[in-house]
């Protein structure tokens, strides 16, 4: 039982990486339009800094496919597969000249790491009751005296 609730799990938590897209959707005004997009994450000692990267609208994929981005001519939609520079509130916008226009703003999660948080304790309360269990069945199993 414990190995196949355990199987399981996995299974599940793949399943859950593969599709763990999160996004982040950036509306611009029309005139907008051609100004490069803005991609970073936030700084944490300096909230109005953020490191990241910039492209021009025509890009549809960053960071080797870590990102992806459709537009559809109201906003930009950055897709996360997988984050570079780990946690945190990330930000979308567009530069104009040496500023950076902020459009939206998302706190986001490597999935896996998330899923590991959850699943560790769930795995935890699995082998105990494992544990227990088998220790149940063997006394009640052991031969009278």
């Amino acid at each position: 039982m414990f190995l196949l609730t355990s199987t399981l799990i996995f299974i599940s938590a793949v399943v859950f990486q593969c599709h763990a897209e999160q996004k982040l959707e950036c509306p611009y005004k029309p005139n907008h339009k051609d100004l490069q997009r803005v991609w970073c994450k936030m700084d944490t000692t300096d909230t109005k800094c953020c490191t990241g990267l910039s492209f021009m609208s025509g890009n549809t994929e960053l960071e080797n496919g870590r990102l992806s981005v459709t537009d559809n001519g109201n906003a930009f939609i950055v897709s996360v597969k997988s984050l570079s520079q780990g946690d945190g509130v990330y930000w979308c916008g567009l530069k104009n000249g040496s500023y950076i226009i902020k459009l939206a703003e998302k706190e986001l999660h490597n999935s896996m790491d998330f899923v590991w948080a959850v699943l560790r304790y769930l795995l935890f309360v699995l082998l105990l009751l494992a544990v227990i269990s088998t220790h149940a069945y063997c006394s009640w199993r052991k031969p009278k005296e």
